[in-house]
């Protein structure tokens, strides 16, 4: 990895920060403010329009990911692009210099990768990495990551609440009302990782490709495996509320018990999950009141606290207490039972198996079928006789050419 650091001046920071961070974006982007009055808003744009607003002010926040649809929320992620920690540094016994310096000698390439945006966020310091653009699918490497980034910096103050994907920071060029000074970009350094780049050279262990070692997995795979269960329900309850057209009244309460449930291990932020359930709520059909919300999940974020997985149902269990159909059960990723995974099972090995054909330069007895009838339509509509096409092709039962011949009158392809 290239480690040139360059100094940031006099330019127009707004628009080098949203540049580096969404420069080739394609989802929408969140833009979010907090009012003098302490009251949270927040729009949403395409890069080119968020890059006409107006950042020259107090508190204004964008998200670091992505999302398809105007929407901030786990399951709606697009892209995301960027890893990230805030540096509450003013918790600590350091001053910004020292520990930037500290970093500096003791930190970059050695125990973590050197960030491409350092900024100065007024009581603290905001550390940028920029990665080549990953789908919502690398949510739990991407989450590994993250939790890795804060264990080695946690010492500097780094923020436990601030590593979700779904995160809004200050923009630089904007003002932080609470230290009265302007975000400043520090330092920027040009290169872009990837994420198996980064877990290659500082997390190992979560080297899929890795030979497997006896005994019990380490902590941090185990974690990396939970999570992406956790993330894959999470995606699965929205999916069910989507193929029911969010009518779901008799199942409220257990789908945003279950969604609380999940967000809390995911995220690890019990306020965020409570606000992306107040969220999902407000999209049924006849949603519950706020207070109803509350009371029929709170103790969701309770078991969570206690670290208790009492609810960490089968996927049987759950299937039955949704009553997830069949049909339902196609199009989701990880709630499925025991039928549906062989059908995806014989999928994947039909889909396998054709690869290694083609491979080997040979076909399946499909595509040889259907070879074999092609030559039978043109050598008809040449006017070759049954059996002149029979000895041709070496057919040798009138049986088995009969039926070629019947599904290509079934199929409209002969008269």
């Amino acid at each position: 990895m290239r480690n040139t650091l360059v100094k940031v001046d006099n330019i127009d920071e707004s628009i080098e920060y949203i540049d580096t961070i969404h420069g080739e974006s394609k989802g929408w982007i969140t833009k979010a403010e907090i009012s003098k009055q302490r009251e949270f808003s927040q729009w949403h744009y395409h890069v080119e329009d968020l890059l006409k607003q107006d950042f020259d002010k107090e508190d204004v926040y964008i998200s670091m990911s992505t999302f398809y649809k105007p929407m901030r929320r786990i399951e709606t992620i697009k892209e995301i692009g960027n890893l990230f920690l805030d540096l509450d540094t003013y918790n600590t016994k350091f001053t910004k210099t020292q520990i930037l310096m500290n970093l500096e000698d003791n930190y970059y390439n050695k125990l973590i990768p050197t960030p491409n945006l350092t900024i100065d966020s007024g009581r603290g310091l905001t550390l940028v990495w920029s990665i080549e653009k990953v789908p919502y699918m690398a949510l739990p490497l991407w989450k590994s990551i993250q939790e890795y980034l804060y264990s080695q910096l946690k010492e500097f103050g780094a923020d436990r609440k601030a590593l979700d994907a779904t995160r809004v920071l200050r923009v630089a060029g904007s003002i932080n009302s609470k230290s009265g000074t302007r975000v400043t970009i520090l330092e920027k350094y040009e290169y872009k990782y990837t994420l198996r780049e980064i877990q290659r050279e500082f997390l190992p262990d979560l080297d899929e490709n890795k030979s497997k070692k006896k005994g019990r997995p380490k902590k941090v795979v185990y974690v990396h495996r939970e999570r992406s269960l956790y993330q894959g329900r999470i995606l699965d309850l929205v999916k069910l509320c989507e193929l029911r057209n969010y009518d779901v009244k008799g199942q409220r309460e257990i789908i945003l018990f279950l969604y609380r449930y999940y967000l809390c291990y995911f995220y690890e932020d019990e306020q965020k999950a409570l606000e992306d359930v107040l969220e999902l709520n407000k999209e049924f059909i006849q949603p519950l009141s706020e207070k109803e919300v509350i009371r029929a999940t709170g103790s969701a974020e309770k078991v969570f606290k206690a670290k208790d997985k009492q609810y960490k149902y089968k996927n049987e269990t759950l299937i039955e207490i949704l009553e997830i159909s069949e049909y339902e059960q196609t199009h989701m990723k990880v709630i499925i039972g025991k039928e549906e995974y062989k059908r995806r099972n014989n999928e994947y090995n039909k889909k396998k198996y054709k690869i290694k054909l083609k491979e080997l330069g040979k076909m399946t007895k499909q595509e040889e079928l259907d070879i074999l009838r092609k030559k039978i339509k043109v050598l008809r509509d040449k006017g070759l006789k049954n059996k002149e096409i029979m000895q041709m092709l070496n057919i040798g039962s009138n049986t088995t050419f009969e039926r070629h011949i019947s599904y290509l009158k079934k199929n409209g392809l002969i008269k």
